[in-house]
C-alpha cells in the first residue's frame, strides 16, 4: 500500500537524503529554501510525502501564500523557479497530486501551482510562458572563455581589459552590496524586489553552498550575483547592476568568472536559470552565451476549474504598474516590494 502524510520533523535526514538522490531534484527541493521562505515571509509549509511499506517513494514541498493578485495559493515553491513533484513512480506522483487536490479542497484554497522543471507526467494544465537555460560546463577554467560565442567572448575580454585587475570578489560579507544592486535593477526593470531578509535566511541555510560574487569598478559595486550550489551544478539566481555596469560589460565578466569559479570548485553544469519568452534582453543574453531555452513545465489546477491567472509582468494588466514602479524613488521601491513579495510568490 501507498501512503501518503504530512511531513513530519522527524522526517528531515530523510527527505534531504531523498532529493540528493532523484535525478529531477533541484537546489529548492531541499528544505533550506523553504525554512528561508518561513523566515522571510512567514508562509506555512504544508510538505507532503509518499511512502511505499515504510520507504520514502515521493516528496511534494508546499507552502500556502495569501496572493493579492491569484488567490489563496499552494505552491510549489515560492520564490523559486523550481519545483514540484518528485516521485519514483507514476502511482507515487499521482497520489501526491491527489493529496494536494484534496487539501486545496478541503482547506477552500483556490489554486495549486508546481514549478516543475522536467516534465512530470502528471495530467495538469501546463503554464506556457517560461524558459529555463542549463549547459555542462567545459572540464578546464580556460575552456570557458573560449567556449563563448564570439560577440560573448569578445565583451567578456573587454570588460576584463578595462576594469581593475581585483575587480571581481567573492564572500557572504558582499551579500549586503548584491542586494542593493538587486533592488536597483528590479525598479528599472519596474519588478518589485524580494526581501532583505529572504536573502539572508538563505545564505544561513545553505552556508557554503551560497556563492557571492561582486564586480566593482575600485570600491564602487557594479554587479553582483547571489548562487546556490547542488549536488554538481550552480545555480545563478539573484542579480543586478548599475547602468555604469553594464557600459562595462561588468556582467559578462561576472557570468565567464562565476563559471570559472563552478569548474575550479569541480562542478558540471551551470543553469542560469529561467526568463519569460517576452522578456528579450535577459532571453537574448543567456542565448548569446551559448543557452538554449528549453520549456519549463509549470502546472496548475484551480479548485473550483477555470482559467489561472497571470500574475507575470508580460500581463498588459501590469503595464502601467511597471511604468510608476520605475519612476518611483529607490527608497519607496525598497520599502514598497519588501511588502509587496509577501502576496506575489
Amino acid at each position: 500500500m501507498l501512503e501518503v502524510g504530512a511531513f513530519q520533523p522527524d522526517e528531515r535526514t530523510e527527505w534531504q537524503d531523498y532529493v540528493l538522490a532523484h535525478p529531477s531534484a533541484t537546489v529548492f527541493h531541499r528544505l533550506q529554501w523553504s525554512d528561508a521562505v518561513v523566515e522571510a515571509y512567514g508562509h506555512r509549509q504544508v510538505h507532503l510525502t509518499a511512502r511505499r511499506k515504510g520507504r520514502l517513494v515521493g516528496i511534494l514541498p508546499l507552502m500556502e501564500v495569501r496572493s493579492m493578485l491569484a488567490g489563496r495559493a499552494l505552491v510549489s515553491i515560492p520564490y523559486a523557479t523550481y519545483g514540484g513533484v518528485l516521485a519514483d513512480d507514476a502511482e507515487a506522483g499521482r497520489k501526491l497530486l491527489q493529496a494536494a487536490q484534496q487539501k486545496c479542497r478541503q482547506d477552500k484554497w483556490k489554486l495549486l501551482e508546481l514549478r516543475h522543471r522536467d516534465k512530470s507526467g502528471l495530467d495538469l494544465p501546463t503554464i506556457d510562458r517560461y524558459d529555463t537555460f542549463r549547459k555542462r560546463l567545459p572540464e578546464k577554467i580556460e575552456q570557458v572563455l573560449d567556449g563563448l560565442p564570439r560577440k560573448a567572448r569578445a565583451a567578456a575580454r573587454k570588460g576584463r581589459r578595462e576594469l581593475p585587475a581585483d575587480a571581481v570578489v567573492i564572500g557572504p560579507q558582499y551579500l549586503d552590496d548584491v542586494y542593493k544592486l538587486y533592488t536597483v535593477t528590479l525598479r528599472r526593470l519596474g519588478s518589485p524586489n524580494y526581501r532583505r531578509k529572504l536573502f539572508q535566511a538563505l545564505q544561513r541555510s545553505y552556508g557554503s553552498d551560497c556563492v557571492v560574487l561582486l564586480v566593482r569598478d575600485g570600491q564602487r559595486p557594479i554587479a553582483g550575483v547571489v548562487s546556490f550550489i547542488f549536488r554538481d551544478e550552480i545555480v545563478p539566481y539573484f542579480s543586478g547592476s548599475v547602468e555604469a555596469g553594464m557600459s562595462r560589460n561588468a556582467n559578462n565578466v561576472m557570468y565567464v568568472h562565476l563559471m570559472e569559479y563552478a569548474v575550479r570548485r569541480g562542478l558540471k553544469w551551470f543553469d542560469f536559470n529561467r526568463t519569460r519568452r517576452d522578456n528579450q534582453g535577459p532571453y537574448d543574453f543567456k542565448r548569446h552565451h551559448g543557452f538554449e531555452p528549453t520549456p519549463l513545465q509549470y502546472q496548475v489546477w484551480l479548485s473550483n476549474g477555470g482559467e489561472a491567472p497571470n500574475i507575470s509582468p508580460s500581463n498588459p494588466t501590469f503595464a502601467l504598474a511597471g511604468q510608476v514602479w520605475r519612476r518611483m524613488p529607490l527608497w519607496l521601491t525598497q520599502a514598497a516590494g519588501e511588502r509587496v513579495t509577501k502576496w506575489i510568490p
